[in-house]
């Protein structure tokens, strides 16, 4: 406008045209360091987000608007993932649902002892404590799947690794369940265990405490259950295998999700699809490898895999 004002216009075009392309180039140079120092500003950010890493050190500490409005955005949000993280712990879903189905499966045992216990007091028939037994040690494999399932969330504050005889430690789980196999007749077939593997006894022992109740719970009269062991370069096979009722293809593929029972499950009406989901995440944290092949009224085999080279560091907290 200055221009224009004071020359003639024939003189001041091209002045005009020089300004302006001056004006645009040097504002087009402060717009691009502007933003690459932007850009630079968040890099950090940007890769930790691409990287799913923890972004709360990495927050800037400008008064600029948009950075104050990061900064109370995520200290929002993480007060609100505390919130929401606390109220899960309180409410601990997983453990009421398991105690609500436990609470009923317990019910079943609890009556039959009643009524074993009112047949014995009218009928003086003392031969059948037998059935007692077997029911008073089923309630006490429920009571004991509480107890582990309450643990298991706190597993790697209750974790020991130490060296277990494979033999010694199958005994001891059969030893716990030789009512079952004592009321059904079952026939237990055992080959050579003696074998070493590093694990923790407690939670191993929970794991086949399980798989070899379990083959009591679905074979019939007079089943048989053989136990074998072998070993590789890399690691100790541990097979339980029993002639029951065996799982259904369409089944085998979630008998370790929770609360999953399958059609034996409602055969039985004795299971709580519980044990099967607690031993997979045992084994999880045991790197223990578990593989389940199975065929409908022929056999059920499970493998339980003690691998030589464990990363036992690497435990942490369900």
């Amino acid at each position: 406008m200055i221009l224009l004002s004071s020359t003639a216009l024939n003189r001041s075009i091209s002045d005009i045209i020089y300004m302006n392309i001056l004006i645009f180039s040097v504002s087009l140079i402060f717009l691009i360091i502007a933003y690459i120092k932007w850009r630079n500003t968040y890099k950090d950010i940007r890769k930790a987000l691409c990287n799913k890493e923890n972004i709360d050190r990495l927050l800037p500490n400008g008064n600029k608007l948009e950075q104050a409005l990061m900064r109370e955005i995520i200290d929002f949000k993480n007060e609100e993932k505390t919130i929401e993280t606390s109220k899960l712990k309180e409410d601990l879903q997983e453990i009421h649902d398991y105690i609500t189905k436990w609470v009923h499966e317990i019910k079943i045992p609890l009556s039959v002892c009643e009524l074993i216990a009112d047949k014995i007091e009218e009928e003086e028939l003392y031969d059948i404590s037998g059935e007692l037994r077997q029911e008073l040690e089923r309630i006490n494999f429920l009571t004991s799947q509480v107890l582990y399932t309450s643990r298991v969330s706190s597993y790697s504050e209750d974790f020991i690794i130490e060296e277990i005889n494979i033999d010694g430690l199958v005994k001891s789980v059969i030893k716990n369940n030789i009512n079952a196999f004592l009321s059904k007749k079952i026939e237990v077939v055992i080959d050579d265990l003696n074998y070493n593997v590093f694990t923790d006894s407690k939670w191993t022992f929970y794991i086949l405490d399980q798989i070899i109740n379990n083959a009591c719970k679905y074979v019939d009269i007079h089943g048989k259950i053989e136990i074998s062991a072998e070993e590789d370069d890399e690691s100790v096979i541990l097979s339980i295998k029993d002639n029951g009722m065996g799982i259904p293809t369409k089944d085998i593929e979630r008998i370790f999700d929770r609360g999953f029972t399958g059609d034996n499950g409602r055969k039985t009406t004795k299971s709580t699809g519980m044990g099967l989901y607690i031993v997979r995440k045992i084994a999880i944290k045991l790197n223990i490898k578990i593989e389940v092949s199975s065929k409908v009224s022929q056999y059920t085999e499970f493998k339980i895999i003690f691998y030589k080279i464990a990363d036992y560091f690497n435990v942490t907290k369900m």
